[in-house]
């Protein structure tokens, strides 16, 4: 028998196994959370409540998360909930261990209400998504929300000049410009690893028209290659060849960290493509070498500037969720944080 319940302290060093058992793909990727599985899910919003599947016989064997967070949603503050997290042992994933996961989800969606939750779905993984859009009693109801397009680029050499931008002064653009962003966060609420110092900004005369932040996880939340699918293993130095010709991420040694940095609250005004190709050549000199990664809608205008980059790019399936009735649409092109999922 698979049931869930919430999460306990007692919990950790068997959620920290399945937080490091690799993930299946092209890439098998691993994780690795040095100050404790309940820190590193803090990542994704400032409240968090933490589920766990156990099977009768074998016991814990699946988890999940679900966070809320303050945005700007039609020009207003509103508090909206993000479901992810959703993990098993690979003996449980052919059973009910989702399901249950995303049922104890309903229970803490009482306790902390939003108007409306979101999930992604890697693509490829039509399964899940076919699971959270079946309308089965018990799990919420999703609808799409389009795709999302993850972005990785490499570092540029050389230090970023300073600004010497007072923080002050950064925060009065975000109150001036987030607004209009559907799903941009509360600077307030962010982080706390996501400090004054990590954000910068543009000026044009004085004013200024961007800014944005370098986002570390430092030990929060750290990412290993644990292997690649036989035919990416065989094309790895063919691919990494051609990523040197073209500036692209390399494709890292198994074993090896996955070293990345996150552009956090990244808005320019009037979504101006030059202002945001600076803003990201700046982002890239600030990363201490590791790659930047950030998360686009596909519709985001600003996504043809990145492409230009001749990033790495994998796709999701964003949802939007509701357990009680069917999920409100977002206007406009939703921001979303990649550091945050």
């Amino acid at each position: 028998m698979i049931s869930g319940r919430p999460y306990a302290p007692a919990d950790e060093s068997a959620l920290l196994r399945l937080v490091e058992t690799p993930l299946p793909g092209w890439v098998r990727l691993r994780y690795a959370y040095a100050k404790g599985y309940a820190a590193g899910e803090g990542l994704k919003g400032a409240h968090l409540a933490l589920s766990v599947v156990e099977d009768a016989a074998r016991g814990l064997c699946g988890a999940s998360t679900r966070t809320t967070r303050a945005v700007w949603l039609d020009g207003v503050v509103q508090r909206v909930g993000y479901l992810s997290g959703l993990r098993s042992f690979p003996w449980a994933r052919r059973g009910f261990a989702l399901s249950r996961g995303l049922r104890q989800a309903r229970a803490q969606a009482a306790d902390d209400p939003s108007v409306v939750d979101f999930a992604t779905v890697l693509a490829g993984n039509p399964g899940v998504v076919g699971l959270l859009t079946s309308g089965r009693p018990g799990l919420p109801q999703c609808r799409r929300a389009g795709r999302l397009e993850t972005c990785v680029l490499t570092p540029l050499p050389g230090a970023d000049p300073s600004d010497g931008a007072p923080f002050e002064d950064i925060a009065a653009f975000y109150r001036r410009e987030a607004p209009r962003k559907p799903l941009f966060p509360v600077l307030e609420e962010r982080h706390p690893s996501l400090r004054d110092e990590d954000f910068f900004c543009l000026r044009r005369n004085g004013r200024i028209v961007g800014a944005a932040a370098v986002w570390s996880h430092g030990d929060f939340r750290r990412i290993f290659v644990d292997g690649y699918a036989p035919a990416m293993r065989a094309m790895r130095s063919f691919a990494n060849a051609w990523s040197r010709c073209r500036g692209a991420p390399l494709l890292p040694s198994v074993g090896d960290e996955l070293r990345c940095r996150y552009l956090a609250y990244a808005l320019v005004e009037n979504d101006d493509p030059a202002l945001f190709a600076e803003l990201l050549s700046r982002a890239r000199r600030r990363t201490e070498r590791a790659n930047l990664v950030l998360t686009l809608h596909a519709r985001d205008p600003l996504l043809p500037t990145v492409a230009k980059l001749h990033p790495w790019r994998y796709g999701s399936d964003l949802l939007a969720a509701s357990f009680d009735t069917y999920p409100r649409p977002i206007g406009g092109i939703p921001h979303i944080e990649a550091g945050a999922l």
